[in-house]
This record gives C-alpha cells, structure tokens and sequence, in this order.
C-alpha cells in the first residue's frame, strides 16, 4: 500500500492506519514516535548526524510488496551483490521481502528461514520485540517507528546444537519506481549450542531515492555462536537507519564486522549488544571509508550486566574528499560486573584537508575489579611513507592504497572468512585509488 501526504511525519501517522493488523505493541510504538517524532540535533546521540536535509524530499510510505523491480533486475542486482569465492546458501530479500524464487536456502531441518510476515503476530515473536530496547527515548525514535509499522524481513532460527555447514549470504536489494520510505525487520534466533554465519550485501537500483529504516533483532542463546558481516556499499540516493539489537546469555560468542564504503549519502549504524549472563565474548570491528558529500555515523553499545565477560571493539575509518565520519561508542559496567574485560578504540585517517570526524568513546564503570580502555585518535596520513613508497617505483594511486590498508589491517585481519576478508581489500584499495587527495 502507498500512501502520499503533504510530509513524510504526516504520511506515517496516517498510513499507520492501514497496518495489516492493530496490536499493543505497534500501538506503543507508534505512540513514542508520534510523540518524538524524527530524530534531532537538539538529542546528544543526534547531534553531529543532521537527518533534516534527508527527510525533506518527497517520499511514498511503503508497507508491502515487492516494488516494481522485474526478474532481469533482481538478477543484475544478484549479480553486482556477489562475493567472489563466497562459498554460502543465498537469501535474496527484494525491498525487505524474502524472495524464495530468486534464494538457495539450505535444506535442514535444523534450521528455519521464511517471511517475518508469516510469526509477526505470534506471542513468542511479540515478546523477543524491543526486549532490551527503550523505544520511548527520542533516541530511538526510528527504531520505535519501525516497530510500529514494519510489515516484513526475514526470519532464521536455528536449532540447538546445530553447526550450518556454510554462511547464509543475505542480498538485501532495494529498488522501485518511486523515491521511497522502507522499513524492514529481521530476527536471528540462535538457540543453545548452534553456530551460524551471515554476510549481508545491500544493492540499490534505479535512479530513485530511497530512505531504509531497518531493525534487526539478533538473540544468541548459551553457548551459541553467531558471526555478523554486514557490507554497506550503496549508491549515493541512498539513506541507511540501522539498529541492530543483539542480546547474548550465557557462554555465548558474537561477532559483528562492518563495512561502509561510497556512495551511500548517509549511514547512520546503531549496534546494541546486551551481555544478559557469564563467561560471554564480544567482538565488533568496524571499517568506514566516508566520500565526497557522504555522512557515515556509528554509535554502539555495550552493556555488560554479569561478571566475567569480555568485550573487543575496534573502528577505524578513512576520510577522503570531504567526507565525514562520526563514533560514538559507549561501554556501561554495571556494578555486578565484576571481572569485566572491555576495551574501545577508534582510529581515524585524513585524505582530505575539508573532512570533519567526531570522536567520542565513552566508558561508564560502577563496577571496581575491570579492565578497561578506550581512546581514539585523528590524523593525516604519513606523507614519508608515500613519499618513500615512490621513491622505490610504486605509483601515487597505488602507494595510498597500500598505506590504507595497512591501516586497516587491523580490522580487515580479524575477518575469519577469507573469501569477504578479500573482496573488502580489494574494495577499499579500489576506492582509496579513485579518491581525490586535496593534501
């Protein structure tokens, strides 16, 4: 259905009215959304991210269907969204529904992928819904949006005990005929002992504008274990909000890898991880190229509850041709936490004298037997070190990329699948040596 107002707040409030089916906790949602409405720079988590300038073009509200993208355009976008020697199942979602034509699911009966649709309105999914999110603060005021009127995505569940043999490769396609405002919602249920991996790649198509406001809500029972890539490679008519939740209990493992690079206009990467149990690991590592004209925005959350955890986060970022970069991570101990390792860093790199970075890592600890650190730094890049490059026959194009990935070995190492960990490479030298250097 599509719906068209005088402005985006308006439409929404009124299409929230043709929602499929009125319940409780779509009703609260929407409540706190049409209470805060959209996110401001007057909100301390808002304020270097100016969503304004993206909201203010005419968009159509979207609460089903696939869009108006045919067969040659879904494989084209298939295509464009391969990693090369990626050895994984395939799940194709087309403008947030899963497209079972198009997808190779694997064929266990130890696993379960089908439409968000089909359990929305289940009393187990309502429950795992906004557990550990607070919808009603202005912060969240996008991810209480989503709650409210999300009308599918996907849904993996993956039974006790059980390994999945490959990653699930997820294309996240976006394409339509009209400049559009989508709201996906996917779950990743990881039940005791499992073991999973998911690689998401985003495609848009068309000319058209598109505004993507995603929950993802992600639990990993004991024992379990699930590995995130995310690859964020857009087009510049493209506008990312990405909240991705995750709650982890007891003897777990999580680990989140992201990657942005041009041309998306913006991309703003909310990333909460709840630590509801002992002995739990944690990894996020994060690598963010921001181009001329683009905003990419990470803020994340770590909240450590019970004692004997341990948390690693790692972002690092490069800025060419006037990009701009924000981070915001925070670490919060709580007073049980004892015996917690946590640590932060985030490191950023200038190629470019009009780029902006925000930095500001926060630790908050009420707990007093912990390791903890964190910090960050900005600078230029070392001018010597291309000039030595040079001077022994590597050409300008060449030499910045090599000294740009040797910057972000850091984080691309830590990628455990070599087949992703070589199409970031390549796709980071590729960008670095078509940048515009004003140093």
């Amino acid at each position: 259905m599509v719906v068209s107002t005088s402005t985006l707040y308006d439409q929404l409030i009124e299409s929230f009215g043709d929602v499929k089916i009125a319940n409780p906790v779509r009703a609260k949602a929407m409540e706190a959304f049409r209470k805060n409405g959209f996110p401001t720079i007057k909100d301390e988590y808002w304020r270097f991210t100016n969503l304004r300038p993206f909201l203010n073009d005419n968009f159509v509200v979207v609460n089903e269907g696939l869009g108006s993208l045919d067969a040659n355009e879904i494989k084209a976008c298939i295509e464009e969204g391969e990693i090369e020697d990626l050895d994984a199942y395939k799940l194709v979602v087309v403008n947030g529904v899963l497209s079972e034509e198009f997808s190779n699911l694997p064929q266990s009966n130890t696993i379960s992928i089908r439409p968000l649709a089909e359990i929305s309105e289940d009393s187990t999914f309502l429950d795992k819904i906004n557990n550990r999110l607070d919808i009603e603060k202005p912060m969240n005021s996008l991810a209480a949006l989503n709650t409210a009127m999300f009308s599918d995505g996907f849904y993996i569940e993956i039974a006790a005990n059980a390994i999945l043999d490959k990653p699930i490769h997820v294309f996240n396609i976006y394409g339509y005929s009209e400049n559009v405002f989508l709201q996906p919602r996917n779950m990743v249920v990881v039940n005791k002992g499992a073991q999973i991996e998911i690689v998401e790649t985003y495609t848009c198509a068309g000319d058209k504008l598109y505004f993507i406001n995603s929950v993802s809500d992600l639990f990993v029972d004991s024992n379990g274990s699930l590995t995130h890539s995310i690859f964020q490679n857009g087009k510049n008519a493209e506008r990312v909000v990405n909240h991705t939740q995750v709650t982890q209990q007891k003897d777990s493992h999580y680990a989140n890898y992201i990657y942005s690079i041009p041309q998306s206009a913006i991309i703003r990467n909310n990333l909460n991880v709840e630590l509801e149990g002992s002995n739990i690991e944690t990894h996020m590592y994060g690598l963010y190229l921001a181009g001329k004209n683009q905003l990419i925005d990470n803020h994340s959350l770590v909240d450590h509850l019970f004692p004997h955890c341990e948390s690693n986060q790692l972002y690092k970022g490069v800025m060419i041709e006037g990009g701009k970069a924000v981070f915001n991570g925070r670490i919060y101990v709580h007073e049980d936490a004892q015996k917690t390792n946590a640590y932060q860093s985030n490191n950023n790199m200038l190629f470019s004298n009009d780029s902006v970075v925000h930095s500001k890592p926060q630790l908050e600890i009420y707990a007093d037997d912990v390791k903890c650190s964190h910090g960050t730094t900005i600078g230029q890049y070392d001018a010597e070190a291309l000039f030595y490059l040079q001077s022994r026959g590597v050409s300008e194009e060449h030499a910045r990329a090599m000294l740009v990935i040797a910057f972000a070995n850091d984080v691309t190492s830590k990628i455990p699948n070599e087949a992703l960990r070589n199409h970031v490479e390549e796709k980071v030298s590729a960008t670095i040596a078509q940048a515009n250097v004003t140093i």
